[in-house]
């Protein structure tokens, strides 16, 4: 083995050595500070300004979807599980269950009536009672995915639902049948109509920071993963490692 060679072999065995935790390209070295610090690259990002994720907006996605809706629960259970586990702590997330809801006056107060009936009537509004009650996201998020995927009546659906993440259904239950439940169903049919079609096709109905997202239910799970981190302008989450394309830099040459 001649002395240039061996040279070689040391170069590379120091590299693997000082940057074998780093999983990112070098031209993404300097794009963060947690891929700063993972790398091992302090020396050479020396002269980057970096914006931090307490400065970030977080992602704002909003999904408009009804009960007994296998797309919608599809969607949920593939879609948002990645995100919400892969890049959960920079997502503002917002679950609206109300679909094709009409809602018209009787007497003093509104009806409401489904497209699926009045089971999915009572699921949505179950649903709507979990969201209002239980706002750890870490529990909201196990909660709604297994109520849009238990088959059973709604009632006993956000019993079992309830019981699998430690809280309490007969809670949510009695919200749903007091004037707490009847403010939400105003209050999300107020917000849906505005996003309202008559079109199975169109659910879920998922806008992301204000605009449409048209073809979420044509796009892959990491597609949808992709779309997130693209639309993100704080520090490169580990959780976009998955994205397909490079991320918008948040450190800068100063």
């Amino acid at each position: 083995m001649n002395g240039w060679v061996f040279c070689c072999i040391l170069f590379v065995a120091a590299t693997r050595s000082c940057y074998g935790l780093c999983q990112f390209p070098p031209e993404l070295w300097c794009s963060s500070p947690e891929i700063i610090q993972t790398c091992q690259v302090s020396d050479q990002c020396s002269d980057w300004s970096c914006v931090s994720q307490a400065d970030a907006k977080p992602i704002d996605v909003v999904i408009y979807y009804k009960s007994f809706c296998r797309k919608c629960s599809d969607f949920i259970d593939d879609h948002l599980d990645l995100a919400h586990k892969e890049i959960g702590e920079i997502m503002n997330l917002r679950f609206i269950p109300i679909g094709n809801t009409e809602e018209r006056r009787v007497g003093e107060r509104s009806k409401f009536t489904c497209a699926g009936g009045e089971e999915q009537c009572s699921l949505n509004l179950l649903q709507a009672c979990a969201i209002e009650l239980v706002k750890d996201m870490s529990l909201q998020f196990p909660l709604i995915e297994c109520m849009m995927k238990t088959s059973s009546s709604p009632e006993n659906i956000a019993r079992s639902c309830a019981s699998d993440v430690g809280i309490d259904g007969e809670e949510i239950i009695s919200c749903s049948k007091g004037d707490l439940g009847y403010r939400l169903e105003q209050l999300m049919s107020t917000q849906t109509y505005a996003h309202r079609t008559t079109e199975d096709s169109y659910y879920p109905l998922v806008i992301v920071n204000g605009g449409y997202l048209y073809d979420s239910n044509e796009i892959s799970e990491a597609e949808f993963l992709n779309t997130l981190c693209q639309t993100y302008k704080g520090p490169f989450p580990f959780g976009c490692r998955m994205s397909q394309s490079a991320p918008t830099h948040t450190c800068q040459k100063a």
